[in-house]
């Protein structure tokens, strides 16, 4: 009878155990499919240096950016589609690449009242720094009705960085639409223009978050008056660096000055830095100092295996002016 039992027991335990794989392995199968894809939807490490140069509106001619044109032309018809949703992940997919070409079609498509989602094209359009649509972007802060699409157009301005913009962001904190991200904007923005105002915000602050915005940000404004300026960012660049982490805003702005004092600083940064956003960002800030900085990556590139993402985010760079120049991989 034991025995018996035993045998029905194993029985239904095989059972069980075939009915969950009939279950589970269509689901991982399944799984799989939708990270492979979702892999294919990511850009690659090239694209996104590139996007970040694109997105400092530092300009690209000169470099080879891994996009086929048949797929770049897919997504702006896909801008055009009824399906909303396609829209958004066509304006995702061209502005992850840096695809500025698209710009006016995402534009047209954020304010064409099919769309459902524009705040999710606002950002799409802030991050191919296309200052062409900063009005438009402006124009969207001051959206009647749609409380995101202005919080969004707010932070795609912080993304443009655009002079043109400063009132349109002194009103959003007026407003108190999105103020702590207007006081970051023109920080970023760094112009002496909006040096007034923020002094004000700091006088009658409606908060310690917004002083401390302003505070950073008049500093960002005396800091870009400094008579060396690439210096004084060079020195805040290497400081963030001994903590292990990299100043964006101050990569950015030595990428736009293009001084190549600052080549050396970044190629020290690059070996430091452990995550793979923060290295795409000097990565490109190199590429943005020339010729001098395609030197630096091709040494971080040849450091191999003592320093494998290093030289794994160098090579990336690297593609992008093979075109462009073909010895550069070729001198490796």
């Amino acid at each position: 009878m034991l025995l018996i039992k035993c045998t029905q027991h194993n029985r239904c335990t095989q059972g069980a155990g075939i009915l969950c794989l009939l279950f589970v392995l269509p689901m991982l199968v399944i799984g799989l499919i939708q990270y492979a894809a979702s892999r294919r939807r990511a850009p690659d490490e090239s694209q996104r240096i590139a996007a970040t140069l694109v997105s400092w509106g530092v300009g690209i001619d000169s470099l080879s950016i891994p996009v086929s044109q048949e797929e770049v032309d897919r997504h702006i018809e896909m801008l055009r589609s009824a399906d909303s949703e396609a829209r958004v992940q066509a304006a995702d997919w061209l502005a992850a690449r840096g695809v500025r070409e698209a710009s006016a079609d995402i534009a047209a498509a954020m304010v064409d009242a099919g769309t459902l989602r524009p705040c999710q094209l606002a950002h799409s359009l802030g991050y191919l720094g296309d200052k062409r649509w900063a009005n438009l972007l402006a124009d969207a802060t001051k959206h009647p009705s749609n409380l995101d699409l202005r919080v969004c157009a707010t932070t795609a301005l912080s993304k443009l960085q655009s002079p043109d913009t400063i009132d349109a962001l002194i009103e959003v904190y007026r407003n108190g639409t999105a103020p702590t991200t207007a006081l970051d904007a023109l920080g970023k923005i760094s112009d002496p223009a909006a040096m007034y105002f923020l002094r004000s915000v700091v006088e009658q602050p409606r908060s310690d978050i917004e002083l401390t915005a302003a505070l950073r940000a008049i500093e960002r404004i005396e800091m870009m008056q400094e008579p060396d300026v690439a210096m004084a960012l060079i020195q805040r660049l290497r400081s963030a660096a001994s903590k292990g982490v990299v100043d964006e805003w101050a990569t950015r702005k030595l990428a736009n000055l293009g001084d190549t004092s600052a080549v050396a600083a970044l190629g020290d940064t690059l070996r430091v830095v452990a995550d793979n956003d923060s290295s795409v960002i000097v990565a490109a800030a190199l590429l943005a100092c020339g010729d001098a900085g395609i030197e630096t990556l091709r040494m971080l590139a040849d450091e191999g295996e003592r320093a494998a993402s290093t030289s794994a985010i160098a090579h990336a760079a690297l593609l992008l002016v093979q075109q462009a120049d073909p010895t550069v991989l070729a001198r490796r």
